[in-house]
């Protein structure tokens, strides 16, 4: 590992992630306030990507053990990495054409959803599995390149937000399927530039993984047969709900609780930025001080108290303590973020990295998914028995609450030493069979 391998994989990282920024900062915004579509279907299109994560498990198994193009990792980042830059980019078209025509526009809606979500799954499982075996044996650069690449993601979500938020002001179709087309061309040229020659040639087979887990049932089993991934996998699922079942709905939240401007609900994602960003530059620090899980709870503790200010903003009609909220919600899935990235690729072993690697991706991504749909139902299901929408966000809010303080208690009974004993004894158990 070295400062040229950690920029390449920031901008790789920052290439796939700011593919999310306009879909979820803005497109949201206007298909549910403005264009009148159901919370629901809206929720149901951010998360259709995300139901497609189990495959990361099968591409990070698949690649540790088959390289392409003589290389195990670089491939799957570029080839994911513009699937998703080219997926992303047309979401906004097939928005417009369903508008016109529900049903055409709806079919074209889930093929480029779908496109998108395929190659953020495959472009994420491969980068983060590089980065762990880059990184192997040493901790100071793996916190290196964790720090980097995260604060880099943010500097860039921040930035790109602020420019959409700028381009579409005045708002028209033009000025936001040209934001949509700025995206795509960072994005393409910081995926192409970060993946030439990231990954070095293969020193050898020694190396790779040993698990013989070609078959994808295989490979799920090793995962589903480890108490202590079992147990990872719920915590992990049930944070990412918990602090990301607003994604969908903070923007229509800004525009139909407190009367915010398409414009000023697009540059909350840049309020949020700035206190996630603060906190990963202190993150580290602390991490080395407090500890991993300390800090991931102490971080859930004060992403519970933003949604708490949240609701209680709402109620007031106060947009600038509103505003004031979502920093502080940032701050909290800041910390949340770098502790459970850092305990993340702690929970693995070398010989099947992307193996482990893809599941705690399928982990991230289902949390996603299953936050962004349950959100969306119960906000429609709530507004439609109450007729009320300030409830309909309440109820959503207080059960993020609930989720977050859940998490920190689950927590608790998780540890990466009897993580890594039953990791490899489930690997020997498949060796031994495979040399039956």
């Amino acid at each position: 590992m070295n400062w040229r391998k950690v920029i390449q994989l920031a901008a790789i990282h920052v290439g796939v992630s700011i593919t999310v920024v306009p879909i979820t900062s803005t497109l949201n915004r206007v298909m549910i306030a403005d264009m009148g579509f159901s919370a629901l279907l809206v929720s149901f299109f951010i998360a259709l990507p995300y139901l497609l994560s189990p495959l990361q498990v099968v591409v990070g198994n698949w690649a540790d053990g088959h390289p392409l193009w003589g290389r195990y990792r670089s491939p799957w980042i570029v080839i994911g990495g513009l699937l998703a830059s080219f997926g992303g980019y047309f979401t906004v078209h097939a928005v417009y054409w369903m508008q016109a025509n529900f049903a055409a526009g709806l079919l074209f809606g889930m093929l480029v959803f779908m496109v998108w979500g395929l190659g953020v799954n495959m472009a994420s499982v491969s980068y983060l599995s590089l980065v762990s075996e880059l990184s192997e044996g040493q901790e100071k650069w793996r916190s290196i390149a964790i720090s980097t690449m995260w604060t880099a993601m943010i500097l860039s979500i921040i930035f790109v937000s602020l420019a959409v938020s700028y381009l579409v002001d005045p708002f028209s179709q033009d000025a936001l399927i040209g934001a949509f087309g700025l995206v795509w061309t960072i994005a393409t040229v910081l995926i192409l530039v970060g993946a030439a020659n990231v990954e070095g040639a293969p020193v050898g087979e020694h190396h790779r993984r040993q698990h013989q887990a070609d078959n994808p049932l295989t490979a799920y089993q090793l995962l589903a047969q480890n108490p202590s991934a079992r147990r990872f996998f719920i915590y992990l699922v049930l944070v990412l709900i918990s602090i990301h079942a607003q994604d969908v709905l903070l923007e229509p939240f800004g525009a139909q609780a407190l009367q915010m401007s398409v414009s000023a609900t697009s540059r909350l994602t840049s309020i949020w930025g700035v206190g996630v960003l603060l906190t990963l530059l202190l993150g580290i620090g602390l991490i080395r001080r407090w500890g991993k899980k300390r800090c991931a709870n102490i971080g859930a503790l004060i992403a519970a108290a933003a949604f708490l200010s949240i609701i209680v903003a709402g109620i007031g009609h106060m947009p600038t303590f509103f505003m004031s909220s979502v920093l502080l919600l940032g701050l909290g899935g800041g910390l949340m973020t770098v502790s459970n990235l850092s305990f993340m690729l702690d929970m693995t072993v070398p010989e099947a990295a992307g193996l482990y690697i893809g599941a705690w991706g399928v982990a991230n991504f289902a949390g996603q998914a299953v936050g962004n749909l349950a959100s969306g139902l119960l906000r429609t299901v709530v507004l439609n028995l109450t007729h009320n929408i300030m409830s309909s966000y309440v109820t959503v809010f207080g059960l993020e609450i609930a989720g977050l303080l859940l998490a920190v208690w689950l927590f608790q009974h998780i540890s990466v030493e009897q993580f890594q004993r039953d990791a490899e004894l489930r690997l020997q158990e498949v060796l031994e069979l495979a040399n039956l």
